[in-house]
């Protein structure tokens, strides 16, 4: 898994419009970069997995000044 795939199955996992990859998002567990929560299993990044993402998966904030 290439570090562009990891970014893209980061962002499928925090990005409700796009659709989950099952396969990327157990490979990004493996790697520590989400991790499986709640009952249902869901996932969310890691620490690690949001530093991986950078500005990418963090919500359009305008710059002013």
């Amino acid at each position: 898994m290439t570090e562009a795939e990891r970014i893209a199955a980061l962002l499928d996992i925090v990005d409700g419009n796009r659709t989950q990859d099952a396969d990327n998002s157990a490979q990004l567990v493996v790697f520590g970069l989400a991790e499986r929560f709640g009952k249902a299993g869901r996932l969310r990044p890691t620490n690690a997995g949001w530093n991986v993402m950078g500005s990418q998966g963090r919500p359009f904030r305008a710059e002013y000044g």
